[in-house]
């Protein structure tokens, strides 16, 4: 009788242990959800997404740190900045990769993976336009697609607030499709910090 009491007083504590640790577990998944950055509440308003879908906190916080920057034909200092440093770069300190100086070496590049279908968008893609809109002309313009429809960059287009350089941009923008040449996607290191596009 005094050892099934015992095995009985075990049970009961084992469960109550038990009870807690997964009720303790449950807390901290929900603390580590509510931890959310502000850099993860601007870039979620800014592209319109969850806070917790913006992962990839490396590259917001290097777009941020060059946003509004001023474009510049050849610039590559934060006086002024052209689209392909400013991809070059980009893949420099996000991803760990060297990629070419222009946005033409870049396409042509024989580890540039490239394709047209934009449903296979990934984040950290390379977007490629021309005023043609043509694979037969050269490239001229590039950016960094970030997901939901939005890509960063530095232009000499003006954006709706009235500057130019880096900027996030609306793909989807009837300007950008007509300009459009192809993806390009470089062997980068990918993680779980890609941005849920869902």
């Amino acid at each position: 009788m005094k050892v099934l009491y015992k095995i009985l007083v075990f049970v009961v504590l084992f469960a109550g242990v038990a009870s807690c640790k997964s009720t303790q577990e449950v807390i901290v998944k929900q603390e580590k959800k509510d931890k959310i950055l502000p850099i993860q509440k601007k870039y979620g308003n800014i592209l319109g997404v969850a806070p917790e879908k913006v992962k990839n906190i490396p590259l917001y916080k290097f777009i941020d740190s060059w946003m509004g920057t001023p474009y510049r034909m050849g610039g590559e200092t934060r006086k002024g900045i052209d689209c392909s440093f400013f991809t070059q770069f980009l893949y420099h300190d996000v991803y760990g990769g060297l990629i070419e100086r222009t946005a033409e070496k870049q396409y042509m590049a024989p580890d540039t993976d490239k394709f047209i279908g934009q449903e296979f968008l990934k984040q950290g893609d390379l977007l490629f336009f021309n005023l043609q809109g043509s694979q037969h002309h050269p490239i001229t313009h590039v950016g960094v697609y970030l997901g939901h429809g939005q890509f960063v960059h530095s232009t000499s287009k003006r954006s709706n607030m009235g500057g130019n350089g880096v900027q996030i941009s609306n793909f989807n923008d009837n300007h950008w499709q007509k300009l459009f040449v192809a993806a390009g996607r470089k062997p980068i290191k990918t993680d779980d910090t890609i941005d849920e596009e869902n």
